[in-house]
C-alpha cells in the first residue's frame, strides 16, 4: 500500500499535467466564431471543428422573432445536417470546450429595440434564451446586437433608449441564466459582441454592461472596408502618420479602440480582442504606393462575394502569386497584397500581423482573443498561430 506521502505526490503530478493538457486551464481564452452557412461549397461540418485549438465556440447565428429567440436556420441547425446535434456530440469528444449561441449579428438585428423596451419583453427574450440553450446543449448565450442606438442595417429598429435598454436586457438574461445555473448546477456564461468604433461604444453603458457580462468581444476590425472610396488596412494594430486623407480618422486602429473600452472602464481581463479571418478587395486602385491609401474605383475579387476573401483563399492565391505581391505597413502592423497589372488591393490579416497584436493583447493583459470567423482559415494557419502564442508556454 503506497504511502500518504506517495499519494499526495502521486495527486498533485496528476492535477498538474491536466493543468497543462486541457486547453480550458490556459490564461487566454481563444473565442471562435463558426459561421453555419447554408451554401453547400461553403458548409463546414461541426465535426471537422479543431476544437482542442478553442476554448469557447460562438454558433452564428439564432434570430429574434416575435421578441423570443430562435433557431436562425431549422434545415440547418436542427435538422438536415443538424448542426447542433454535431456540435453537442464533438462536446462529447472534447469536454473542455464550451459553445455559445450567438444572437443576431449584421442581418438579423432588426428586432433587437423592441425586445429589449420594457421589463416584459426583455423577461420574454431572456426567458427563450435559458429554453434555447437547455434545449439545445449550449453553455451560454452571446449577444450581437448591431447596434444600439445607431448603425447596422438600415431597416433596423433603433431607439435613444436603447442605450440604457442594452445595458437592462443583458441585466435580464444574467438573472435568468443565473437562476437557471443555480437549478442546473453549474454557471451560464453570458457575452455580446461590441463594436468597433467611439460611436458604438458611446451608444452603451460599458461598465453596467461589462459587469453583467462574462467578457465583452470587440470587433477590433473593419476599421476599413469596400465601403471607402479609397484602399487601406481592414485591422490596422496602430495610427499611420502617412495617412493624410481628410475623411480618414487618426483613431481608426485596434491600439486606439481598445484604449478607449479601457478608459471608459472595462476591466482588461474582461476585454477579448476581435481579429479577422478575412480579408477586402477593391480594383483599379492607383499604383503609388503598391496602391496603399490610393482612390480606387469598385469591389475586387471575392471568395464568396465580390470584395470579401476567406483568409485561406488570400493565402493560396494571391501572397506572391499571380501577378500579386505582397507588402508590409511598419507603422501599422499590417500586410496588404497588390496587383500592379489590374490595381487590385487586398487587405487582411497574416501571421506577422497577427503575432504584433496578439503582443500588444499580452502588453494590454487582455483576456484572450475572438476571431471572425472559423471557416476562412480553412487550414488554420491562423488559428494555430493564436493556440501557440496564447498557450501558457507562449505567453
Amino acid at each position: 500500500m503506497k504511502s500518504f506521502r506517495t499519494l499526495l505526490v502521486l495527486t498533485f503530478a496528476a492535477l498538474c499535467a491536466s493543468t497543462v493538457a486541457s486547453p480550458a486551464a490556459e490564461r487566454y481564452k481563444i473565442v471562435a466564431y463558426y459561421l453555419a452557412s447554408p451554401e453547400p461549397a461553403r458548409y463546414f461540418p461541426p465535426e471537422k471543428i479543431p476544437a482542442a485549438k478553442l476554448t469557447h465556440l460562438n454558433y452564428a447565428f439564432a434570430n429574434v422573432q416575435g421578441g423570443e429567440i430562435v433557431v436562425g436556420n431549422p434545415a440547418l441547425d436542427t435538422s438536415g445536417p443538424n448542426n447542433f446535434a454535431k456540435l453537442r456530440e464533438l462536446k462529447k469528444k472534447h469536454p473542455h470546450l464550451k459553445t455559445l449561441i450567438a444572437v443576431g449579428g449584421w442581418a438579423w438585428s432588426r428586432n433587437f429595440s423592441d425586445a429589449a423596451l420594457t421589463a416584459e419583453s426583455r423577461a420574454r427574450f431572456a426567458d427563450s434564451g435559458v429554453a434555447f440553450i437547455r434545449q439545445h446543449g449550449f453553455d451560454g448565450i452571446d449577444v450581437d446586437w448591431e447596434f444600439p442606438v445607431a448603425g447596422g442595417m438600415a431597416d433596423n429598429v433603433r431607439r435613444a433608449e436603447d442605450k440604457r435598454n442594452f445595458t437592462l436586457l443583458l441585466q435580464a438574461l444574467r438573472d435568468k441564466l443565473g437562476a437557471a445555473g443555480k437549478i442546473d448546477g453549474r454557471h451560464y456564461l453570458l457575452t455580446a459582441a461590441l463594436g468597433n468604433n467611439k460611436g458604438a461604444l458611446s451608444n452603451i453603458e460599458p461598465v453596467p454592461v461589462s459587469s453583467t457580462l462574462d467578457w465583452v468581444n470587440v470587433m477590433a476590425y473593419d476599421m476599413n472596408g469596400t465601403w471607402n472610396k479609397y484602399a487601406a488596412h481592414l485591422a490596422p494594430l496602430h495610427r499611420d502618420p502617412g495617412l493624410t486623407l481628410a475623411e480618414a480618422d487618426p483613431q481608426n486602429n485596434v491600439a486606439d479602440l481598445i484604449d478607449l473600452y479601457l478608459a471608459a472602464g472595462v476591466p482588461s481581463r474582461k476585454v477579448v480582442l476581435g481579429v479577422p479571418f478575412y480579408g477586402y478587395s477593391w480594383k483599379n486602385c492607383g499604383a503609388p504606393n503598391d496602391g496603399e491609401y490610393q482612390l480606387c474605383d469598385g469591389l475586387g475579387r471575392g471568395t464568396w462575394e465580390d470584395g470579401v476573401l476567406d483568409y485561406s483563399d488570400i493565402e493560396a492565391t494571391l501572397v506572391n502569386k499571380n501577378g500579386f505581391k505582397r507588402h508590409w505597413n511598419a507603422a501599422v502592423k499590417a500586410p496588404h497584397v497588390y496587383n500592379p497589372q489590374t490595381g487590385e488591393f487586398v487587405t487582411y490579416e497574416d501571421r506577422q500581423s497577427l503575432k504584433a497584436k496578439l503582443r500588444f493583447l499580452k502588453q494590454r493583459k487582455l483576456g484572450g482573443a475572438m476571431f471572425w470567423e472559423l471557416t476562412g482559415d480553412r487550414r488554420h494557419v491562423l488559428l494555430n498561430t493564436l493556440a501557440q502564442e496564447l498557450s501558457p508556454s507562449g505567453g
